[in-house]
C-alpha cells in the first residue's frame, strides 16, 4: 500500500468513526476499499497508540470510546528558512 493511499484510508476511517456510520466489519472494510483483515490490523494499530475503539452491536457500528480525545492529523509542507534553521539546530544539539 502506498503512503498517501494509506493516509486517505486512515482519513476516511476517522471520518466514518466520528460520524458513527461504519456498519459491521464487512461493510466498513468495503466502504474503505480494504479487506477485513486490513481493517482489523488498522484497528489494532490504532489501539496500540492508545485509542479506544469498540463495536456497538446495537447500532452496528464501530466507534471511538472517547471521540473528543481523538485527533488524527498530518501536515505536509515545506519549512520556512527560520523553521528549517531551528530544526537543524535542534538536531545538532540533540546529537551532542
Amino acid at each position: 500500500m502506498k503512503v498517501f493511499e494509506f493516509i486517505d484510508i486512515v482519513a476516511a476511517f476517522h471520518s466514518y468513526m466520528m460520524h458513527g456510520h461504519t456498519g459491521d466489519a464487512a461493510a466498513f472494510s468495503e466502504k474503505l476499499g480494504i479487506s477485513r483483515a486490513t481493517l482489523y490490523r488498522l484497528i489494532d494499530e490504532l489501539k496500540d497508540y492508545g485509542i479506544h475503539i469498540e463495536y456497538s452491536r446495537e447500532r452496528q457500528t464501530y466507534r471511538y470510546k472517547f471521540p473528543e480525545r481523538v485527533l488524527i492529523s498530518l501536515s505536509i509542507r515545506e519549512l520556512s528558512e527560520e523553521e528549517y534553521e531551528k530544526s537543524r539546530i535542534n538536531v545538532i544539539l540533540s546529537q551532542n
